[in-house]
């Protein structure tokens, strides 16, 4: 196996094997789709169903232990006769510990197959692949803030940004503005709270994505909710009536490139709850997708930002919500700057943040 090329490789991403699912076509487009053109040959799992691992939060709990059992063999058996077939340089997935049985790793590696396993919710999920986290060969995460929690495993670990498809970045700058700023994205409580502060700042906004629209009846938006739980506390939230004013509901894959061409600025509002109920900033897709699309993109400052970009020059980001609604009032008397913004921020996506880019640096981590 060379020890810096990954040509053969395996990949198993379990939100794309299920039936449905809010991530589902995001992975296969970004994940697989964009893992392909960069080696030579890449195998998947075929005839795997993950729908019983990525169950809504508000279904019934159901004992799984049979289907875990038997999909953690058929991974095992697919991934072992690719093996015997090519020869395989690595197995890349992304799967929480709850996907497979860890002897399916150990298996695959007595085989002489490396395992690395990437988990972009480290900083406030980590128990969830925590135990998988043990075994595998190398771990690929994003947030800098969950380095000692990999450290104290005395793992091999390696905190690199996310891995885009750059087929899946068509240029989206903007270059006749038709609102001043959006925000794309589910709601949440904290999310609809932030937006009703500066919406009441004086921020123009516009929000789009699954689950604003009351009125939808749209099948992905209703599984979208029900898979994170969300439903009518949303709208016992002061704020609600505000925030939902300026709401237009979701946009489809089609829509969204002429939709961020008329948007000036594209907000991010990237923090998420640990199991302790606190609130914590970390790098999202959504803080390199919208700068690998060419939009002016302003989001929360944290040390995974500020890395991946460079602040000012190819991101815009904010400390406190006061200083994102002074954001959002001057950046639309200064289209010259944003759009320099946006132009430098794709180019600094499709140069390091594509799996042109990370297939290499995963290859010299191992």
């Amino acid at each position: 196996m060379s020890k810096f090329r990954l040509r053969h490789v395996f990949s198993l991403v379990t939100d794309c094997h299920a039936a449905s699912g809010h991530y589902r076509s995001l992975w296969q487009r970004h994940f697989y789709d964009g893992l392909r053109p960069v080696v030579d040959r890449l195998s998947v799992p075929e005839n795997i169903d993950y729908s019983w691992a990525r169950r809504a939060v508000s279904e019934p709990v159901a004992d799984t232990a049979d289907e875990h059992s038997r999909i953690s063999e058929q991974v095992a058996a697919q991934i072992l006769r690719a093996h015997a077939n090519h020869g395989l340089d690595a197995v890349i997935s992304y799967c929480f510990a709850r996907d497979l049985h860890p002897d399916v790793v150990r298996r695959v590696q007595a085989a002489g197959v490396p395992w690395i396993n990437f988990f972009c919710d480290s900083t406030h999920r980590f128990e969830e692949v925590e135990s998988l986290a043990r075994v595998v060969s190398l771990n690929w995460f994003v947030e800098h803030a969950a380095i000692p929690r990999y450290r104290a495993l005395g793992v091999p670990f390696v905190c690199l940004p996310y891995a885009f498809n750059p087929a899946e970045l068509p240029d989206c700058a903007c270059h006749e503005p038709i609102r001043p700023a959006a925000f794309i994205g589910m709601p949440t409580g904290p999310r609809v709270k932030q937006l009703g502060q500066l919406i009441a700042a004086g921020s123009q906004l516009e929000i789009r994505g699954p689950g604003w629209d009351e009125s939808s009846d749209d099948a992905v938006t209703r599984q979208a909710m029900l898979f994170h739980g969300l439903g009518d506390h949303l709208r016992r939230q002061a704020q609600w009536p505000v925030v939902r004013a300026c709401a237009n509901g979701p946009l489809s894959d089609a829509e969204l490139p002429e939709y961020l061409r008329g948007c000036q600025t594209v907000l991010g509002l990237n923090q998420g709850l640990d199991r302790h109920g606190q609130q914590l900033s970390y790098l999202k897709l959504r803080d390199l997708e919208f700068p690998g699309h060419g939009c002016c993109y302003l989001t929360e400052h944290n040390a995974d930002v500020a890395t991946a970009l460079d602040v000012g020059r190819e991101v815009l980001t904010y400390h406190s919500l006061e200083e994102a609604a002074q954001w959002l009032r001057e950046l639309p008397r200064e289209p010259r700057r944003a759009a320099e913004i946006g132009q430098a921020g794709r180019r600094r996506v499709l140069a390091e943040h594509t799996w042109a880019a990370r297939i290499g640096q995963l290859g010299a981590a191992l």
